[in-house]
């Protein structure tokens, strides 16, 4: 006995009709004028041929009765949660930049250059506490910029590299950086650490991005970070398990200027470059508005896709945000803080904890609890409950619920076209 999930989703496209389970992330294109009542109705679904009822069931989008998929995505959503093999620590050793962008929500904070020698002589002393009770580990760089420290932060990989042998556990390595300090010898030495993702950014169009993705010095850096990913992928296009990213802010722009400016990419380094397509959100830090949104987002995947370009499938599933949103993952800050999420750096309840000197960790029960508990909100949510974009968005921005005690609903196009392009 079989029934219709309740997780499919139908929308109709300019070239036909999307059929998507947001559950088993399978989609489907159908011609215009195709029936799409067997994804609606089981008698519907009895009526067709033995071969498209494999298909549909194989998919997941007919089920068997007595399954009941929401139970089952909170149970997996949950056990990730507390998942306790794996810890993903994200290092912020400073809040320094080479840069000025104007939306930077670090930009008027303390950069802590001081601190990077205590910052990574407790790292390690934490390290050698934590690290080999985990199956794996994943170090993130992430800043301000983190290659300003670049010495630092491989003498430490380079120290774990040696630790994970000894105490018998792996670990893999991922950066966001803005690029420009970026060297061969530099890539080179963080691929010997397992490099699985690489990501940088362009604003926009190449005007847009001269404007705001400045040096310090006021020199412009669009032409500047194109050499660079070259680079990357001449380095990188071999190595199957690492995704290089390239992050796409939307700011007042058009399709046409970005896919005019996304062509200064040589054709063949395309298929090795992961566009992540966002919209900028803190524009009131220079800009009133910004006519782009999250909702608009699939007209810059149809077009990088024609261009060539990769689409990056976000690879986390069963949380809502590839960060903040599950319990092995924390920022650790300049002054050794330990936070969720720094997107506001002014929300203190974002900060749980904090490392000691000896390399001993405090958690603040409190804040801990609020921010799982608003992680585990949406399954108590009657209107999240009930819609089809359970399994991609869970609720949305958990920062956002803590600040605020309401939810923040993504948009299909930014929680499931993703997956649609995979």
């Amino acid at each position: 006995m079989y029934k219709v999930s309740n997780y499919n989703i139908i929308k109709d496209d300019e070239n036909g009709i999307i059929v998507y389970n947001s559950y088993t992330k399978a989609s489907l294109f159908l011609e215009k004028g195709s029936s799409i009542s067997a994804f609606k109705d089981i008698d519907a679904f009895n009526k067709l041929d033995k071969e498209t009822q494999d298909i549909l069931i194989k998919n997941g989008f007919i089920i068997d009765s007595s399954r009941d998929e929401f139970a089952e995505i909170k149970y997996m959503y949950e056990k990730k949660y507390y998942d306790k093999t794996f810890l993903n620590i994200a290092l912020v050793p400073s809040l320094a930049c080479n840069f000025a962008c104007p939306y930077c929500f670090e930009k008027d904070l303390k950069c802590g250059k001081e601190n990077i020698k205590k910052y990574f002589s407790v790292l390690k002393k934490f390290a050698e506490k934590n690290f080999k009770n985990y199956q794996c580990v994943q170090i993130s760089l992430f800043g301000g910029e983190p290659l300003l420290f670049a010495k630092e932060c491989l003498e430490f990989l380079d120290w774990v590299k040696v630790d994970s042998k000894e105490r018998d556990y792996r670990y893999f390595t991922s950066i966001v950086t803005n690029g420009s300090l970026l060297t061969e010898k530099i890539l080179k030495h963080l691929l010997e650490h397992d490099l699985k993702m690489l990501q940088i950014t362009l604003d926009s169009d190449k005007e847009t991005h001269d404007l705001t993705r400045r040096f310090k010095n006021g020199d412009p850096s669009f032409e500047f970070l194109i050499d660079k990913i070259s680079m990357i992928v001449d380095f990188t296009k071999d190595i199957s398990d690492f995704k290089f990213v390239l992050r796409i802010n939307l700011s007042n722009t058009t399709t046409d200027k970005v896919e005019e400016s996304l062509k200064y990419i040589k054709e063949q380094y395309r298929p090795y470059v992961n566009l992540l397509i966002r919209s900028v959100y803190n524009t009131h830090a220079y800009k009133d508005k910004n006519k782009n949104n999250n909702s608009q987002i699939d007209k810059y995947f149809e077009m990088g896709k024609n261009l060539g370009f990769s689409i990056f499938q976000e690879s986390f599933q069963y949380q809502s945000c590839e960060a903040c949103a599950d319990d092995k993952f924390f920022y650790l800050m300049p002054d050794l803080t330990i936070w969720k999420c720094i997107n506001d750096l002014n929300y203190n309840d974002a900060c749980i904890g904090k490392i000691n000197g000896d390399g001993s960790i405090y958690i603040d029960p409190q804040k801990n609890v609020k921010w799982a508990k608003n992680a585990m909100s949406t399954f108590n949510d009657k209107e999240c409950i009930n819609c089809k974009l359970l399994p991609d968005c869970y609720g949305g921005c958990i920062l956002k619920k803590c600040k605020t005690c309401k939810k923040q609903c993504r948009p299909f196009e930014m929680t499931s076209m993703l997956h649609i392009f995979r």
